[in-house]
């Protein structure tokens, strides 16, 4: 059984719970590339060419080579409509929603596979909905002996309803899979939109047939599958992982609307070595160094701040996931001796790196 501590952590609640940015327009929200790279690299099989698959959505193809960018929902859904029409193949969803795995999902998908148990890492991705990036609101329930994971009030384009919800759920029992270390059937896949020309490919990516024209859209499996042990759970990785999906939440919420701090912070953590620099930033970024320290500052923030939170956090991850030594450790952070980061780290934290080791 989970730890309560472990469960109350990741319980979603309207007190913890971020408000999402894009008020009335949810199409505007913040998302991460992963959805389009996957999106890419599955037509890319296709001979689909990722220039065509990106055309009106305003993404070049080079930036898909920076892990650093935010998007939309409305660019995403853009590349999808793309891809359904280039693709000819109306069973799209399911077979991304198949290749969207943990690692898609970045420090969420980390996070979910540290977790204790399914249901703990279940309520993680609901908790944490801008990391998720899900066009649904997510919700697990027990009904007696059933666990039903539904995905309901979807307030974006219709002629995508069926795509999305498809996508939605074969991406979720995916992850679920990944989480639990084995590849089991739920017991019923639930739709609430009609019969599709496509629903025989359906037991190919859950074992069942699905049931159409239903009142949700659901996964259902056994109740008992909730509190399974994880074969990678670990605690206190659990824990560190859930405070930096607070932060990241935190962070996509508030730079909505200018997405720099995001990016500038992505950035250094792609490569905290090279973005240590302030120059090789700004010429990623395409702008000149004095434009950029004025708009973080009018951001209330600055280069330094963004740089010292950045290395903090990967710090925390090297000490703890690696046996990288103290030097090696300041040496992939930037700095230019161990004393820098042993520095910086007591000023971050009050702590010495090695007290974290003990």
């Amino acid at each position: 059984m989970a730890n309560r501590e472990e469960t109350r952590l990741a319980q979603s609640s309207s007190k913890d719970s971020a408000v999402l940015p894009g008020g009335n327009n949810p199409s505007g929200r913040p998302v991460s590339l992963h959805a389009i790279v996957a999106t890419v690299n599955v037509l890319a099989e296709q001979g689909i060419a990722a220039a065509d698959l990106l055309a009106g959505s305003g993404i070049p193809p080079e930036r898909l080579q920076e892990p650093a960018r935010l998007i939309n929902h409305h660019q995403e859904m853009t590349v999808f409509d793309n891809a359904r029409r280039l693709s000819c193949d109306e069973a799209l969803g399911l077979r991304l929603g198949r290749a969207m795995h943990t690692s898609n999902y970045g420090i969420l998908g980390y996070t979910m596979l540290v977790s204790p148990t399914l249901r703990v890492a279940l309520e993680t991705a609901i908790r944490f909905p801008l990391l998720l990036a899900s066009y649904f609101t997510l919700r697990l329930e027990e009904r007696g002996k059933e666990a039903w994971l539904l995905a309901d009030d979807y307030h974006y384009r219709a002629d995508l309803l069926s795509f999305n919800a498809e996508m939605c759920l074969s991406s979720m029992w995916t992850i679920a899979g990944d989480c639990m270390g084995v590849r089991w059937s739920p017991k019923a896949v639930h739709m609430s939109f009609p019969l599709p020309a496509h629903a025989g490919f359906y037991p190919a990516i859950f074992g069942h047939a699905g049931h159409f024209d239903m009142a949700d859209n659901a996964l259902v499996f056994p109740a008992k599958w909730l509190d399974r042990p994880q074969p990678l759970a670990d605690a206190v990785s659990f824990h560190m992982a859930l405070e930096q999906c607070q932060r990241q939440q935190e962070q996509w919420a508030s730079s909505h609307g200018s997405a720099l701090v995001a990016r500038v912070l992505r950035l250094i953590q792609s490569d905290p070595v090279r973005f240590a620099r302030l120059d090789e930033l700004t010429t990623t970024l395409h702008m000149s160094e004095r434009t950029l320290r004025r708009k973080l500052a009018a951001l209330g923030t600055s280069f330094q701040a963004l740089l010292d939170q950045a290395r903090h956090q990967q710090s925390l991850h090297l000490l703890h996931d690696t046996r990288l030594s103290i030097g090696m450790i300041a040496e992939r952070l930037g700095f230019a001796e161990s004393a820098s980061f042993r520095h910086a780290f007591a000023r971050w934290t009050g702590k010495r790196p090695s007290d974290l080791r003990r």
